[in-house]
C-alpha cells in the first residue's frame, strides 16, 4: 500500500529542514518548496505524497507491462515460432540496440544459472521499452499490419496501432520517471493513469476493470496537499 498521507504531522523542524535539504539534495528539494510557496510544513507533505503517488502507480503499471509483453510474445511466437528470440528473421528486424537488449538477457541469465535460457525466461528479463520500441511503425509490416487484432482486439474502429504506440511510449515515460524517482508534481497523472487503463483495456477489458477496482491511484491522486 502506499505510504499513509492522512493525516500526516507537521514535523518540520528547522534541522529536520536542513537535513532533508542537504540528503535529497537543494535543488530537488527545491521543487517542492517552489511548488509551495516555500511553506515548509506544504513541501514536507508534498514531497510525501510524491512518493505515495509513485507507490500507488506500481500495481496497474506492473499489470499493463506484463500483459503488453505477453501479447505482444503471442505475436512473435505466432510469426517466427516458439524461439523468437533466437530467430535470425526476427533479428534482422531490430536495431543492434535491441538486439543487444537479447543477448544481455541471455548473459545475465547464463552468468547466474549456467544454463541456456528459455524465450520465456529472456521475456522475463526484457525492458518494458523493448515492447514499447516493437510498436512503432516501422514494425507494422512485419507484426501490425496482419497481428494488431490479435494482440489488441478491443481496439476501436476509429483507433490504431499508432495509438497504442504513442500510449505506450506515455506509459513508458511515466514508468521511467518514477522509477528513477523522480518528481511527478506538474505531470497530468490523472491522464496517465487513463493511458494505462486505456492500454489494457485494448488487450482485456476485464483487467482493466480488476485493475482499475484494485487500484489506490485515484485515492492518492485526491490526497494531494494543497
Amino acid at each position: 500500500m502506499p505510504l499513509r498521507q492522512d493525516p500526516i504531522p507537521d514535523l518540520i523542524t528547522p534541522e529536520l529542514s536542513a537535513a532533508i535539504t542537504r540528503t535529497i539534495s537543494p535543488e530537488r528539494w527545491r521543487t517542492y518548496q517552489l511548488a509551495t510557496g516555500f511553506n515548509e510544513q506544504t513541501a514536507h507533505k508534498l514531497y510525501l505524497w510524491n512518493v505515495a503517488v509513485g507507490q500507488s502507480f506500481h500495481f496497474p503499471l506492473q499489470t499493463v507491462e506484463v500483459a503488453l509483453r505477453n501479447v505482444i510474445h503471442h505475436v512473435l511466437t505466432d510469426i517466427y515460432g516458439p524461439n523468437w528470440t533466437q530467430a535470425p528473421a526476427f533479428r534482422a528486424t531490430l536495431t543492434p540496440d535491441r538486439v543487444n537488449d537479447i543477448l544481455k538477457a541471455e548473459r545475465r541469465h547464463y552468468r547466474i544459472y549456467e544454463a541456456a535460457p528459455t524465450t520465456p525466461q529472456i521475456l522475463a528479463s526484457l525492458s518494458l521499452g523493448f515492447w514499447v520500441t516493437l510498436l512503432r511503425r516501422e514494425f507494422n509490416r512485419t507484426l501490425w499490419n496482419s497481428h494488431s487484432g490479435m494482440a489488441f482486439p478491443h481496439l476501436d474502429a476509429s483507433e490504431s496501432i499508432a495509438d497504442v504506440s504513442q500510449t505506450g511510449t506515455d506509459i513508458q515515460s511515466l514508468r521511467n520517471r518514477i522509477f528513477h524517482q523522480e518528481p511527478l508534481i506538474g505531470h497530468d497523472l490523472s491522464l496517465h493513469y487513463a493511458s494505462i487503463l486505456r492500454m489494457i483495456g485494448w488487450i482485456c477489458p476485464e483487467m482493466r476493470n480488476w485493475t482499475r477496482s484494485l487500484s489506490s491511484v485515484p485515492r492518492v491522486l485526491r490526497e494531494r496537499p494543497r
